[in-house]
């Protein structure tokens, strides 16, 4: 959300919030009756939905402080992503892996030997991409897939018993069990 109103930022949905124990509905858009006509149906800044909540101070704020304030507001907080929302509406479960952690998924693995094989096997053409890469992703076999994921499990058991950075990864380097490190790896790998 920018601090003022209207241009480049997203019409958010609208959410309720409770104050001095009573629930209040905040629209995020300006209402089609609004006093400024170049306002209507525009998305409200920060600013706006701030005063309408009694959190903006006389003195203002900055853009950041006041992304600071609405993010801790508890409707924010409890709001799920729409791609979550449609996903568990269709009566699915979701899981999102830490962000910056591709050694915790393992498609990360697999995408990069599938660009590695359209690397090595395109001509670099439009056609030659619409050719390459559905053989590309078909080119890396299931055995190899299940190495990825097994390794993928082993960082995720690294990480459960207390190791991180150099140790997790000395550990599932060394470590080959299935999908876990053994429990006498942390003995040896604290002694170091």
């Amino acid at each position: 959300m920018n601090l003022g109103p209207a241009g480049k930022q997203e019409k958010l949905r609208s959410t309720s919030y409770f104050r001095k124990g009573r629930k209040y509905d905040q629209d995020m858009v300006f209402p089609s009756d609004y006093h400024i006509p170049e306002l209507r149906g525009e998305a409200k800044g920060l600013k706006e939905v701030l005063k309408e909540r009694g959190l903006w101070p006389e003195e203002g704020l900055r853009l950041k402080e006041a992304r600071e304030l609405i993010s801790q507001q508890p409707d924010f907080l409890a709001q799920k992503g729409q791609l979550e929302e449609i996903i568990v509406a269709a009566g699915h479960q979701i899981i999102f892996y830490p962000k910056f952690h591709c050694e915790l998924n393992y498609i990360e693995t697999f995408w990069g030997a599938a660009k590695k094989y359209s690397r090595s096997h395109c001509d670099y053409s439009w056609k030659g991409l619409q050719k390459t890469v559905p053989l590309a992703l078909n080119s890396v076999p299931l055995p190899t897939i299940r190495r990825y994921a097994r390794k993928a499990f082993r960082y995720m058991d690294a990480y459960r018993k207390g190791l991180n950075g150099k140790a997790a990864e000395f550990a599932v380097k060394k470590y080959r069990s299935h999908r876990r490190i053994p429990d006498s790896v942390l003995n040896s790998i604290d002694s170091d």
